[in-house]
């Protein structure tokens, strides 16, 4: 989740960067260069690895610590999604190179900015910035499933939710995930037990609907957007990416969208406006999902809940609003 490649109009995005080692990606250049690429400029670098310019409209993803099998899993799940023909571009793996145990990727390049990156205040978020949001949720709920959609692990040290039983597995990743991290959890809500419960009940009263594909994460970063602010591609998916109900998508990313800003709730009233208006999801399933998200995300970077992101979560689950859809 936010946070894997280095940005410009290149279809990478960057929250966390590192330094990169030169030395190892000089040896990467001369491996790329063998293999008849044209190796140029370091994009950027950021958790997961490094990202080199191709030419050609193609790059090289250098990543750290991804393996053999997940990649091949990811490369899988690209092409089950290019294979339905989303309105939007989607990342693809063409080619897995190996040097000493590491691995890269070659990609395209996929072209645009990104909508937003954060810098402390909130947006100034204009129609034009709505619209495209609205425009990705369409094209990914218009998805129709593959089970190649939903191979991917919903978060780490997960696997993939159950196809064809999005709350469920919802519910169930709820559950693990707050008894695993019972102790800070339990220390910021007080009433954790009767929350988690009220959820669960929740999400298991949920009538289901048609499944598209979910990305989970879909903050600006991850929307790539021309000069009018049309998409033109998503990234990052992996974070919470499954098949599933849209309405997850469109609760979480109405929310993620200005996390911090001092007007994030302005942000959210208008984002949820037009997706009500786009899409008619029921102000109290927006609502739960969203408390599903803040329970099951809670610890993902800090196990000992001390990061911004679970204050987040914590603050999200004590908004009156939320309380009241369950």
């Amino acid at each position: 989740m936010r946070g894997l490649w280095a940005s410009g109009a290149t279809g990478l995005t960057a929250w966390h960067p590192r330094a990169v080692d030169q030395t190892q990606l000089g040896t990467w250049t001369d491996l790329l260069a063998r293999a008849g690429f044209r190796p140029g400029a370091v994009l950027g670098s950021g958790m997961e690895g490094a990202v080199i310019d191709l030419g050609d409209d193609l790059v090289a993803k250098i990543w750290k610590r991804r393996t053999a099998k997940e990649l091949d899993t990811l490369r899988a799940f690209y092409d089950a999604v290019a294979g339905a023909q989303p309105a939007v571009r989607t990342p693809r793996i063409l080619q897995v190179l190996t040097q000493g145990g590491q691995l890269a990727t070659v990609e395209p390049r996929l072209a645009g900015r990104p909508l937003w990156n954060p810098d402390g205040e909130s947006p100034a978020l204009t129609d034009a910035d709505v619209a495209s949001v609205v425009a990705v949720l369409e094209a990914l709920a218009e998805i129709d499933p593959t089970p190649g959609m939903a191979a991917l692990p919903v978060l780490e040290s997960e696997g993939p939710f159950v196809a064809g039983s999005f709350a469920r597995s919802l519910a169930d990743l709820v559950e693990r995930r707050v008894a695993r991290f019972r102790g800070p959890l339990l220390a910021r809500l007080p009433d954790l037990d009767s929350v988690t419960k009220a959820v669960l009940a929740g999400l298991a009263g949920l009538e289901p609907g048609r499944e598209g594909l979910v990305h989970g994460d879909l903050v600006p970063a991850n929307i790539l957007v021309d000069g009018r602010s049309r998409p033109l591609a998503v990234i990052d998916f992996g974070f919470l990416t499954t098949v599933g109900d849209p309405a997850f998508d469109a609760a979480v990313a109405s929310s993620i969208y200005d996390m911090y800003g001092p007007r994030a709730r302005e942000t959210e009233e208008a984002l949820d406006t037009a997706i009500t208006e786009r899409f008619h999801h029921e102000a109290g399933r927006l609502a739960l999902y969203r408390a599903a998200y803040a329970l099951a995300t809670s610890n993902c970077y800090s196990a000992s809940g001390s990061d911004g992101h679970f204050d987040w979560c914590a603050r999200l689950l004590e908004r009156p609003d939320i309380r009241a859809a369950f």
